[in-house]
């Protein structure tokens, strides 16, 4: 009887230089080398009397080109977007500066008080309408003016805030708009500030527009006059 055959090791093969299955790379990745690597130990270790299936290991094969393709098209789109962020940071930092010194309505809901405050608001008002009023609060939320603009129908509403803000102390407010619908049920419709740019700020989320103590995001931007 033929005693059975079992894999031997040379004084060589105890060494740490030699790569054994569980070799990887820093951090627990495995690359195409490492892979290869662990193929190789597993062809030479295996049983002889009892090899690995051909089939099972071109399947292997199989699987770890269509992971290194799939991480391969990762890696591309990921440049892609950084390209794509990049171009859309110089494209806002351009139309930042060519907004200097013009006057831009954007959706927002900070307004300044005192003689030269803001002067003209807007509310964006839902289909149907319904009865409108705009509120004026501090830093701390108290309201400090009100005004009640009657019955108005959907689509954008202006309204003339001067006679709101002039007496009020020179600083930051918050404006709201109220409106009440034929059911009772109150929402409150979203702002539009008109506002001449006078600066710009870059931070890292991009450029800002600013006017005064006021800042607009490129984004929040609807028109420019």
């Amino acid at each position: 009887m033929t005693a059975p055959i079992s894999a031997t090791t040379s004084p060589s093969d105890t060494g740490s230089s030699r790569p054994t299955a569980g070799t990887a790379t820093a951090g627990g990745n495995m690359g195409k080398n490492e892979f290869m690597k662990l193929l190789i130990t597993q062809m030479t270790h295996q049983d002889p009397l009892n090899p690995q299936d051909s089939a099972q290991m071109a399947s292997q094969l199989a699987q770890f080109s269509a992971l290194e393709q799939m991480t391969n098209i990762n890696t591309t789109l990921q440049g892609q977007a950084a390209a794509n962020t990049a171009l859309a940071g110089a494209v806002n930092n351009s139309s930042a500066v060519a907004l200097l010194g013009r006057t831009v309505t954007a959706t927002s809901n900070q307004i300044v008080g005192g003689a030269a405050g803001t002067t003209s608001v807007a509310a964006i008002v839902p289909n149907g309408g319904g009865h409108l009023s705009v509120r004026i609060m501090d830093a701390n939320g108290t309201t400090r003016q009100t005004k009640d603009l009657g019955t108005v129908g959907g689509g954008q509403t202006s309204t003339d805030i001067g006679d709101l803000t002039r007496d009020l102390p020179v600083g930051t407010y918050t404006v709201a708009f109220d409106l009440a619908s034929d059911t009772g049920a109150v929402t409150h419709p979203a702002a539009l500030v008109t506002a001449k740019i006078d600066g710009i700020r870059f931070g890292a989320n991009g450029a800002v527009v600013t006017s005064g103590s006021l800042t607009f995001p490129i984004g929040t931007i609807v028109s420019v006059q």
